[in-house]
């Protein structure tokens, strides 16, 4: 088994966060940590590791000219590997301005609300995303500066409420990028996740990077070991 593999159901196993029997409603969105969460849920399934269904779960945010073409590519694999798909379209923009919040957040609730609704209507017991030990270093920065307490420094744990898991919390983007060119998976590229309109987008692509160079080339590793400790 390769060992991005095993990490994987190591984090499953100690985390408790698939059992037999469940049906786990995957968030994907075609991107590259998504598009490796689906892949290797699927074959852990398909080895028989563990005993689960997977139900995919789209949101089309209406924002960038290729969204088309990502909700596409997530149904081409779903029916690829006969896995079952849902997807829905939501002007995440015109909801963000209905809200007067921003896009980032009316993002993150359409797709929660969404997931939430999927799982009702297939009998789903769990919800799975793409976080990656990334998204939780990033995470627990963006609490640091904003003035969050302990509970912010924990940011992004593998389960929460019972149905929310991250089987790929201890995994990093680049082994991520590796896993996906070496299954030719071809993920769809958000390139809004290059721009710098965005807080997380900010700390991701200019605090980050600056701190591993000026500070410390472990920053990654040291802020998701903060948040194991808080």
């Amino acid at each position: 088994m390769k060992q991005i593999l095993k990490e994987v159901l190591e984090i499953i196993e100690s985390n408790n966060l698939i059992q037999d029997g469940d049906k786990i409603i995957c968030g994907v969105s075609g991107g590259p940590d998504s598009m490796c969460l689906l892949d290797i849920l699927r074959t852990l399934k398909e080895k028989r590791l563990i005993d689960f269904n997977i139900i995919i779960a789209h949101i089309n945010h209406m924002i960038r000219e290729e969204a088309e073409a990502d909700e596409n590519f997530v149904r081409e694999y779903a029916k690829k590997y006969n896995i079952p798909f849902y997807s829905k379209k939501i002007n995440v923009i015109q909801i963000s301005k209905e809200k007067k919040i921003g896009t980032e957040e009316a993002g993150r609730n359409v797709r929660y609300e969404y997931f939430a609704e999927v799982m009702q209507k297939t009998g789903g017991t769990k919800i799975a995303t793409a976080h990656t030990k990334c998204d939780n270093a990033e995470t627990v920065l963006m609490n640091i500066i904003r003035g969050a307490g302990l509970t912010g420094l924990c940011g992004i744990q593998a389960k929460r409420d019972e149905i929310f898991i991250r089987p790929l919390i201890n995994i990093k983007r680049n082994e991520i990028e590796k896993y996906c060119e070496e299954n030719n998976l071809n993920p769809r590229i958000d390139i809004t996740n290059k721009e710098t309109i965005y807080t997380r987008n900010k700390v991701r692509n200019i605090l980050i990077p600056l701190l591993e160079k000026e500070f410390s080339p472990n920053i990654i590793e040291t802020l998701d070991r903060l948040s194991r400790y808080s």
